[in-house]
């Protein structure tokens, strides 16, 4: 098995591992199309971040996407992985460590600060699994909101 950059041929592959993705945070599917389009920004600007993928003799096991961008506190460029998943068939053989061992080689090859991310809180697999490979939860609270036209217009 060997993680690497996806390419724009393991498109259906990686579509239906993202499926997988989605049904596991129990989060409607955006639509091919438009999963596509983000696929497609990756895959035109690296600067933007790269989606990683775990192959295996053509068989892709499991994905993770990274972003760039920017901590102020830091005044430095931060990777952010955005998601790390692996085919639940396929959990326990390594192909996480993998994935998550190439997007540390990422941060580090390029040259950023650090690497963060997130998880569910109630994902305790998950917690467990990048607290064995040495991430810790740090003190910020994460917060979310979908904005909307009106709000902040008036």
């Amino acid at each position: 098995m060997v993680v690497r950059p996806a390419k724009h041929e393991d498109r259906a592959q990686l579509i239906e591992l993202m499926k997988g993705y989605f049904a596991f945070y129990r989060t409607p599917f955006p639509t091919d199309h438009k999963l596509g389009a983000l696929l497609d920004a990756l895959e035109q600007d690296p600067e933007r971040g790269v989606q990683l993928v775990a192959d295996a003799d053509g068989r892709l096991q499991g994905f993770a996407t990274l972003y760039a961008c920017f901590d102020t506190l830091i005044a430095d460029r931060i990777l952010v992985m955005n998601d790390l998943f692996v085919d639940p068939s396929l959990r326990d053989r390594g192909v996480g460590a993998s994935l998550f061992d190439a997007c540390l080689a990422c941060a580090a090859a390029n040259g950023y600060a650090r690497l963060d991310w997130v998880t569910a809180a109630d994902n305790h697999d998950a917690r467990r699994f990048y607290e064995r490979h040495g991430g810790r939860s740090g003190p910020w609270v994460s917060y979310s909101l979908v904005p909307s036209p009106t709000r902040g217009a008036e």
